[in-house]
């Protein structure tokens, strides 16, 4: 005979149901689901029955959690983007070594995260699309835009103070670094699948790196040292 005793308590208790599980969930799957498609179609295209059927529920119950297609696509660009801004920013205030390091890691962040995201066609959407939903762009600018050029403003602004790099016009240099990945995302969803000479775009970038700090570093600086 089994004299195990069983507490009631673990007895009792059951897994939560299915469909509370899912629920739980179920932001998280429609925002994946938006990114993709935002990412592949574009906003206009988008349709908020495909979100839901790529996430695996309704259109109704897209409507349950996003109030319209311009709510669903803000919320998938937090989701998309919130992540890096933050790592970014953790990246410079823990940096330890030169300014130059520094606006390589950030750089290389925001490379990183563009590809292993759907990141790219949310930044070729807002490039070619957002003209005609001045909301959309307000959005983006003011939530991110503004907040990672503030940070790359900081980092190249110490570069300058520190005598790293020349005396230009910080605000300006802030807009020219980023503009790689700008082409990048525009290259991979409009011009790759039909260019008849192919960019490895991770050379691009390396070389994009080079040339950028180059053009920073103080004209009195041999060019053996700056690599």
């Amino acid at each position: 005979m089994n004299t195990r005793t069983v507490d009631s308590t673990t007895e009792n208790r059951k897994p939560a149901p299915r469909w509370r599980r899912r629920k739980d969930t179920r932001p998280a799957e429609i925002l994946a689901a938006a990114m993709e498609i935002f990412g592949d179609r574009g906003f206009d295209a988008t349709r908020l029955e495909d979100v839901g059927r790529r996430a695996g529920c309704t259109k109704g119950t897209v409507f349950l959690y996003y109030e319209s297609k311009s709510e669903l696509f803000k919320a998938a660009v937090r989701e998309a983007m919130s992540s890096m801004v933050r790592e970014t920013e953790q990246a410079v205030d823990e940096h330890q070594g030169s300014a130059r390091e520094m606006l390589q890691k950030v750089l290389r962040l925001r490379w990183e995260h563009m590809n292993r995201t759907k990141l790219t066609g949310l930044v070729k959407l807002l490039l070619t699309e957002t003209g005609k939903y001045p909301d959309l762009a307000r959005f983006y600018n003011e939530e991110f835009f503004e907040r990672t050029q503030a940070l790359l403003r900081r980092v190249i602004q110490k570069g300058i103070d520190r005598g790293e790099f020349r005396n230009v016009d910080v605000a300006q240099a802030a807009r020219v670094v980023v503009a790689p990945l700008l082409f990048a995302a525009v290259w991979r969803h409009t011009f790759e699948p039909v260019a008849a000479t192919p960019i490895l775009l991770e050379q691009y970038f390396s070389t994009g790196l080079d040339v950028m700090l180059a053009g920073l570093a103080p004209s009195d600086v041999p060019e053996t040292s700056r690599h």
